[in-house]
C-alpha cells in the first residue's frame, strides 16, 4: 500500500516510518500523499491510541525532495491569491493538524524544512543527540511553508522563531531542547524506544475521547482572546464527557486502584467538530 513510508501498527501504536533512506527519507508529491493516506487510517482505526513518527536509516527526513527543483504546483495570482494552488506541506499538516489522536515525532536524525515543519503540529517531540535541525527556505530562496508560521512561534516565541526563520542556519537538537523545541533527547538508537514509550502510556492509562479533546482544546485555545473563551468551551467538553461512560469508570478504577477500561472512542468527539466553525 505505500512505497515512501511504512506503516504498522502494534500495542495500539500507528508507527510511521519516512521510507526513502537512499535520499535521507526527502519528501515527494507521492510522500504527502501517503502520510495522509497514514494519518486517516490512524484515525479511523479504534484499535489505534496514539501515533509515532519516525525516518529509516540516518535521517529523520531532510526536506523537499530538490533533485528535480522544486517540483510543486504552480499558478495562480499571489497578488490576489486567486488560482493559487494550496502549498502541498501545509495540507499534509493540516490533516496531521486535526487528528483526534495524539502524536509523537522520534527525530531520530536530521529533520530540514518539510521534515521539522511536519512535526510542529505534532504533540511531543523525542530527537537524536546530535542531530541537524534547519528551516532553510530563506537559503532556499523561498518563504514559510506547511503552516510553521502559525505554530513555530506558538512553540517557541516570535524571536526563537525569528532567529531560525530569518537566517535558515543549521541547528543542533540540543538547542531545540533549550529553546524548548524538542521535549527530550536520547542517544541515537534509543529515540524511537522512548517515544513509544511515551505512546505507550496513553495508549494503556487515558481515555481516547479525552486525549482528542484536550489536543483539540490546547491548539484552539492558543488563539483564544481570553480564559473565559477556554471556560466556554471547557464547559461544554467537561458536559459531554461526563454524560458517557467513561467519567465513571475512571472514578472507578482511581477507587479500586486498578487500570481503566474505557470504552468510548475518539471519534466520539466529532459532536465537537462544529464549535470551531460557528464560534461555539
Amino acid at each position: 500500500m505505500f512505497e515512501d513510508i511504512s506503516y504498522d501498527v502494534q500495542d495500539r501504536i500507528a508507527l510511521v516510518r519516512f521510507n526513502r533512506p537512499e535520499v535521507l527519507n526527502a519528501a515527494r508529491m507521492q510522500t504527502h500523499e501517503e502520510l495522509k493516506t497514514a494519518l486517516d487510517l490512524a484515525d479511523r482505526d479504534d484499535g489505534v491510541r496514539a501515533v509515532v513518527v519516525s525516518g529509516q536509516g540516518r535521517a529523520f527526513c531532510a526536506g523537499t525532495d530538490l533533485s528535480q527543483g522544486f517540483d510543486l504546483p504552480m499558478g495562480g495570482d499571489p497578488a490576489t491569491g486567486e488560482g493559487v494552488p494550496p502549498d502541498i506541506g501545509g495540507t499534509t499538516v493540516l490533516r496531521l493538524f486535526e487528528m483526534r489522536k495524539p502524536v509523537a515525532a522520534a527525530i531520530n536524525g536530521a529533520a530540514v524544512g518539510f521534515g521539522l515543519t511536519f512535526t510542529l503540529a505534532m504533540d511531543i517531540r523525542f530527537a537524536a543527540a546530535g542531530a541537524k535541525l534547519a528551516f532553510p527556505f530563506a537559503q532556499r530562496g523561498i518563504c514559510a511553508e506547511s503552516c510553521c508560521s502559525w505554530f513555530l512561534p506558538r512553540l517557541v516565541g516570535m524571536q526563537t522563531a525569528q532567529d531560525w526563520m530569518l537566517s535558515g542556519r543549521t541547528f543542533l537538537s540540543e538547542e531545540a531542547l533549550a529553546r524548548g523545541l524538542v521535549h527530550e533527547i536520547t542517544a541515537p538508537e534509543a529515540v524511537l524506544e522512548r517515544a513509544l514509550a511515551w505512546a505507550g502510556e496513553i495508549a494503556t492509562r487515558t481515555a481516547p475521547l479525552s486525549v482528542a479533546l484536550n489536543r483539540r482544546l490546547l491548539w484552539q485555545m492558543a488563539g483564544a482572546s481570553g480564559p473565559e473563551v477556554a471556560h466556554r468551551y471547557e464547559s461544554r467538553g467537561l458536559m459531554a464527557c461526563l454524560t458517557g461512560p467513561d467519567a465513571a469508570e475512571g472514578v472507578a478504577a482511581f477507587r479500586e486502584r486498578r487500570a481503566p477500561h474505557f470504552h468510548t472512542g475518539a471519534a466520539e468527539m466529532a459532536f465537537m467538530d462544529g464549535w470551531w466553525r460557528t464560534g461555539g
